[in-house]
């Protein structure tokens, strides 16, 4: 049985569900949904691939925040800082390129928000939304969140004790106030899960490659319920341990499944696209927006195919040159820092 015990091991099945949800994201973003397939339309699949796609990045970014954690030894705060200061660079830049290449405007508050990296906390009800890289916030969020609460929480019982109890009070100020961003409540869980998968041994084992059969009915079973909840309010308990249940059981079948790649030039393959996953994350719809626009794609079929091929392809290419840059950029601060 394979099981994950190294904090400082690379972990190839966490690279494929990196790789699995960018690619994802990439036809999730291209409005392929608009196709039919043998007459048959794929509008419906649109909330399943979001849940699991965005549900594998919260995962993982909980379950490395534990690593890290683990690791390092860090206090609360400098968790936050240190794993923001990765994020929040590109972050700038891209929402650099949604003003001023996709035209979005924000007017000076609005702007405020967006450059404190804080809208995830006021919108929709106080700022003006804006599609994808809302993501950030919410994980520079939960950073600061379960940085205070891993630094202030000895066992794994007093983490979910002190989880919930963020959990109940955020709900509530939703309820009264309005703040906090709806998808909050799902996804705070899902970090939260990640993790306990790193920190407690029993879980740690469900990311294996065993009891693939089990496994698989776990995510059938959670399929059908998060059906049923679908259609339920955002912050309805049930729509949010419907959905929970639904993401954390096909991250747990799609890692095992990972488990069985053994090709090469799948895990070279795969291995690049997680490094360049977060700057393709971020700066796909505006390059999309501009490559479109540049070779005169006009019909929307057209425009779906260009997106999903040569335009991601590019967006990927242009990612891990940038990505790569930058962490060549990181090393040099972290040098100049230490040799100061």
């Amino acid at each position: 049985m394979k099981t994950i015990t190294s904090p400082q091991a690379k972990i190839f099945e966490f690279d494929f569900l990196r790789a699995l949800a960018i690619i994802m994201l990439m036809f999730h973003h291209s409005e392929a949904y608009g196709l039919t397939v043998y007459g048959i339309s794929l509008e419906g699949l649109a909330p399943y691939f979001e849940a699991i796609l965005l549900g594998i990045f919260f995962f993982i970014s909980g379950y490395f925040t534990e690593r890290s954690f683990q690791k390092q030894k860090q206090s609360g705060i400098s968790l936050f800082f240190s794993r923001t200061l990765r994020i929040f660079p590109p972050y700038l830049f891209a929402l650099f390129l949604y003003m001023f290449v996709m035209e979005i405007s924000l007017k000076r508050k609005d702007l405020l928000i967006y450059l404190l990296g804080a809208q995830f906390i006021f919108t929709p009800n106080f700022t003006k939304p804006v599609v994808t890289i809302w993501y950030v916030s919410a994980i520079i969020l939960f950073y600061l969140v379960f940085g205070l609460l891993l630094a202030n929480s000895r066992s794994a019982r007093g983490l979910i004790v002190g989880s919930m109890l963020v959990f109940v009070v955020a709900y509530i100020l939703h309820l009264w106030t309005g703040l906090i961003d709806e998808r909050f409540y799902k996804y705070f869980i899902v970090f939260l899960a990640g993790i306990l998968f790193a920190r407690i041994i029993y879980l740690s084992h469900w990311l294996s490659g065993e009891q693939i059969v089990q496994k698989i009915i776990l995510a059938i079973l959670s399929s059908f319920i998060f059906s049923y909840v679908l259609n339920l309010s955002p912050i309805s308990l049930r729509y949010i341990l419907g959905t929970v249940l639904f993401i954390v059981s096909w991250v747990i079948l799609l890692f095992t499944l990972a488990t069985k790649i053994k090709t090469r030039i799948i895990l070279k393959l795969v291995a690049l696209i997680s490094y360049l996953s977060y700057f393709a994350y971020l700066l796909h719809r505006p390059l999309w927006g501009w490559l479109v626009k540049f070779f005169f794609i006009e019909s929307f079929r057209d425009q779906v195919y260009f997106k999903l091929v040569p335009a991601s392809v590019a967006v990927f290419i242009l990612s891990y040159f940038l990505q790569y840059g930058y962490d060549r950029l990181l090393a040099m601060f972290r040098q100049n820092k230490i040799s100061v």
